[in-house]
């Protein structure tokens, strides 16, 4: 049913929603049991149904423990189109950088990028995968990406006046 590729891509998906090496092994392991006991009816939908499962059992554990985190908006993030032209992917950035951009982000910006960038996904399928409407996965991209290079600016002034 599941392959090792499958369960490695499934493994990655998870790291991406916990930042932590156990409690994505513990999600997996919950999240393919339920698959098991409960398989979709199609089995060739089975990678779809099991990221969905993984993200439901994800947000069940969240609100079990009453850790979420608050999202707020913030106004300061929204940018007009054209403030600049620079692509998320013409940005180059250290290990370092990336850590540091990586734990700034909101669990939804990671689950997102992840599916985006890491697995290849095209925006309707990774809309399609979250069950979101397209045009809120474009919205949290574009703040997500205003916010990066926001921030990634600032800490270049930052470096220059040392």
């Amino acid at each position: 049913m599941f392959t090792k590729e499958n369960l490695n891509k499934l493994y990655r998906y998870c790291y991406a929603l916990c930042d932590d090496r156990t409690d994505a092994f513990d999600l997996l392991q919950a999240s393919v049991e339920k698959c098991l006991k409960q398989p979709p009816k199609d089995i060739k939908a089975l990678q779809g149904y099991a990221f969905r499962t993984i993200r439901n059992t994800f947000i069940d554990s969240v609100r079990s423990k009453k850790t979420r985190e608050s999202e707020e908006f913030d106004e300061t993030v929204h940018v007009a189109l054209d403030h600049d032209i620079r692509s998320l992917e013409s940005v180059l950035i250290t290990q370092t950088e990336l850590e540091v951009a990586w734990s700034k982000l909101f669990k939804i910006e990671r689950e997102i990028l992840f599916l985006w960038a890491v697995e290849g996904y095209s925006t309707s399928e990774v809309a399609n995968l979250l069950d979101k409407p397209k045009n809120s996965i474009l919205s949290i991209v574009h703040r997500m990406r205003a916010r990066l290079i926001n921030n990634r600016d600032t800490q270049l002034v930052d470096k220059k006046k040392l």
